[in-house]
């Protein structure tokens, strides 16, 4: 019987390295940062200057090249037989054919996207469980002074969230799981500006004939926005506290705490940004909206040096939103999978271009991220 050779890759958590099965992490933070942020890039070429930069970012002082070169050299020779999978060519070095759990986490949130589509909310409860098991803590979590990892470290966080948004309420429309109040009761602590979950709470608290305590979670969450971030709850919480108070069914309940469901009209993409700080553009009605690094692109993603000029395009066909590579060097990928011909685009797909991974919504409220704001 023939084994498949592999080599993976994880960083959702303390960096690790496993060749053939066998654990190969290296041994300082230096060159685990040289391999995280190699992997982190999909295969995309990352310059010498960058990688530098990003290496030792924790001391804000860029490594001479050849340091960098030291670094890449032992990283090739514990890949050992995999050595050739680190190359160097004119765009910079490139890790390539190997197994990133960022990579996975994408496809499954993906996938079980689709379940969700299809109305199949135990195939999607699922797809979100497998999905969050791949997490072993936040983004490269031994390296958290390295300052050039937080863009990525706050975008996996917030896709940690959302994915957990999405399992608790496939989990709900599934007639409810044991034990989703209490759940909901210590995320709501750990996570007091996320409005969804205190909605999720409502809900599981209604279900339960808790009515009162569900009022009283909607008045907890309206004093804790305006205490933190200053704002009132969004249309959302307040059409959910609406429904509790009318004793509304509970299809009602579930509709309007469903993950975008906050209604703010069309389609939005977001994404985070080189600064670390959530963005958002609503998507067209007509015409084009242009992704890539120019500055002339209607989503410049100037962060971020695996982003072609002109990367990807999204226009409105008859049919809906559609997604389009535009040539780019390293590819666009939709829910995971690299785009050929161009892919029809819904509510809840993942695209990426370069490293940058935006996600299209129907308006939530992203104040968990930067505290304040809202569509």
């Amino acid at each position: 019987m023939i084994v498949a050779v592999v080599v993976e890759v994880r960083l959702l958590g303390p960096v690790e390295l496993v060749v053939d099965g066998v654990p190969a992490t290296p041994g300082g933070p230096r060159p685990r940062a040289v391999l995280a942020v190699l992997a982190a890039s999909g295969g995309a070429p990352v310059s010498a200057d960058r990688l530098a930069e990003a290496v030792y970012s924790d001391t804000g002082r860029p490594a001479a090249r050849a340091t960098v070169q030291v670094h890449v050299h032992h990283l090739r020779q514990t890949l050992g037989a995999h050595g050739t999978a680190l190359r160097h060519g004119p765009g910079g070095y490139q890790l390539t054919g190997v197994r990133a759990d960022v990579r996975a986490v994408e496809d499954a949130i993906g996938r079980a996207r689709a379940a969700d589509q299809a109305r199949d909310v135990q195939a999607a409860a699922a797809g979100y469980r497998r999905a969050l098991d791949l997490w072993r803590g936040p983004f490269c979590a031994d390296l958290p002074d390295h300052a050039a990892l937080d863009p990525a470290r706050r975008l996996y966080a917030e896709m940690r969230w959302e994915a957990l948004e999405a399992r608790i309420a496939a989990d709900l429309r599934a007639d409810g799981v044991p034990g989703l109040a209490r759940e909901l009761e210590g995320l709501v602590a750990e996570q007091p500006l996320r409005e969804r979950f205190w909605g999720q709470l409502m809900v599981a608290l209604y279900r339960e004939g808790r009515q009162a305590e569900a009022l009283e979670r909607y008045r907890q969450a309206r004093q804790v926005l305006a205490e933190e971030a200053g704002v009132d709850p969004g249309p959302a919480l307040r059409e959910l506290e609406r429904a509790v108070l009318a004793h509304a069914g509970t299809a009602t309940l579930l509709r309007v705490a469903a993950p975008g469901a906050e209604p703010s009209g069309r389609p939005l993409l977001t994404w985070v940004d080189g600064t670390g700080r959530a963005r958002r553009r609503e998507l067209p009605v007509s015409g084009r909206l242009v992704i890539g690094r120019d500055e002339s692109a209607d989503i410049a993603l100037r962060h971020d040096g695996a982003v072609s000029r002109s990367h990807a395009e999204i226009t409105q066909g008859a049919g809906g939103l559609v997604l389009t590579d535009l040539g780019s060097r390293n590819g666009t990928f939709h829910n995971g999978d690299r785009v050929g011909e161009p892919a029809a685009l819904v509510v809840g797909d993942l695209v990426r271009c370069g490293n940058t991974v935006l996600a299209v919504t129907t308006g939530v409220s992203v104040s968990a991220i930067d505290g304040t704001t809202r569509s």
